[in-house]
């Protein structure tokens, strides 16, 4: 069978791993997020307030990242209007997605307000009656969707646009926009250019697929393994634990596991899949002799349709006839009323032929292209009754036929 990736584990492992250490977390920022003031941003301008925030916001979000960039160096004095010399730093949030969400901008909104509201608490403690004062600000918070997923990001850019009736407000409409890293929007070989460990890092996040493991072993392996050469042996450690998820989710052995993370902390990213294979070709095969089965149904049925259509429309001629003689002979006219209805009956069956035929390419279809994206068995079943309406004793009939 193919090896199984489980993707809510891969953003649970994932994200965590990746943007919970600085370095990745100021390489991301540097590379990838759309700022000017954050292309020299350092591991140690960052201070993690992820427990702080997510927990307060949402304990079922904690792949999500909350960081407290410090910009106070990167100020020139002209740019500095902060008369109360309130604390100057950008609140970095990071909203991990391995699928579309329509409602992310309710879900920012609300992250922003929580960090809003309890940096004003804060600030109240230490200067009582601050956030009443004309000068007072709150911090700047650049929202990020950092997004897995390989459709389109289609959900709406701007709060306003899930306000109903939102022209009737004119200015007085709420706007807040934030950016989207769509990981594959870049190419292997654009991220493996960025030179660092953050490409690696995003490099394994790419794949899906055993495919996609094929063409990660045909990038330079000098190049990936000279990223890793100046890299702190604790960071190697987060990059083998980021594999080891994979390795994981993939279902490769324990043992296999283990000699291929062991290559990361040898400093030889290029050689990671090195032993691991996948029997995926045998798989595909069954797949693609299932379809041609199919489509072999599919052809027989529409033969029989056209013999069908072929008996209608001799039985047409035939009642037409029928029906020109009636004046001569009613019993004639009653036997090609019975042969229309038949005919009709006929046609019915055939249509009936025809939708069946039709309703099983299209279930064999959808299993093919679902296990080919390597969803597991019961994801496949329950996408049949949600697409086709079967009952889940259907769903399993349909997926046991294709199967064997």
């Amino acid at each position: 069978m193919l090896p199984t990736f489980n993707r809510q584990k891969r953003q649970d492992s994932g994200g965590k791993l990746i943007f919970g250490d600085n370095i990745l977390c100021s390489q991301f920022l540097r590379d990838y997020a759309d700022l000017e003031i954050l292309r020299n941003i350092r591991p140690e301008d960052i201070e993690d307030v992820s427990e702080r925030y997510v927990l307060l916001y949402s304990s079922q979000r904690d792949s999500d990242t909350v960081k407290k960039v410090n910009i106070s160096r990167y100020l020139s004095a002209e740019e500095d209007e902060n008369p109360l010399e309130l604390p100057l730093y950008i609140v970095s949030l990071v909203e991990h997605k391995t699928k579309v969400e329509y409602n992310v901008c309710i879900q920012i909104f609300r992250y922003i307000f929580c960090i809003w509201d309890d940096y004003e608490r804060q600030m109240e403690k230490t200067h009582p009656g601050i956030s009443a004062r004309r000068d007072f600000r709150y911090p700047p918070i650049l929202p990020i969707v950092y997004y897995e997923g390989t459709d389109r990001w289609t959900a709406p850019m701007d709060l306003a646009d899930r306000i109903l009736c939102k022209e009737l407000l004119g200015d007085y409409l709420p706007h807040l926009t934030y950016q989207v890293v769509r990981l594959h929007d870049y190419s292997n070989e654009e991220l493996l250019s960025r030179g660092d460990e953050i490409s690696l890092a995003m490099l394994v996040n790419k794949i899906r697929c055993p495919e996609d493991v094929e063409i990660f072993t045909q990038l330079p392996k000098e190049k990936m393994d000279g990223i890793l050469q100046d890299t702190p042996t604790y960071l190697l450690e987060i990059m083998a634990k980021l594999a080891r998820a994979l390795f994981y989710n993939m279902d490769i052995p324990e043992d296999k596991t283990e000699e291929a993370v062991a290559k990361i902390k040898e400093r030889r990213m290029g050689k990671l899949f090195e032993g691991i294979t996948f029997d995926y070709q045998a798989e595909m095969r069954k797949m693609r002799e299932a379809t041609e089965a199919a489509q072999r149904e599919i052809e027989a049925a529409q033969r029989k349709s056209e013999a069908a259509q072929q008996e209608i429309e001799a039985a047409q001629r035939k009642s037409e006839a029928a029906q020109q003689d009636m004046e001569a002979a009613n019993k004639k006219i009653e036997l090609a009323e019975e042969m229309e209805a038949e005919a009709q009956k006929k046609n019915a069956e055939a249509e009936k032929v025809r939708e069946e035929a039709s309703q099983k390419v299209k279930i064999l279809s959808h299993i093919a292209r679902m296990a080919f994206c390597h969803h597991t068995a019961s994801e496949i079943k329950f996408s049949l009754i949600q697409e086709f309406g079967l009952t889940e004793e259907e769903a399993e009939e349909e997926y046991r036929r294709v199967v064997e």
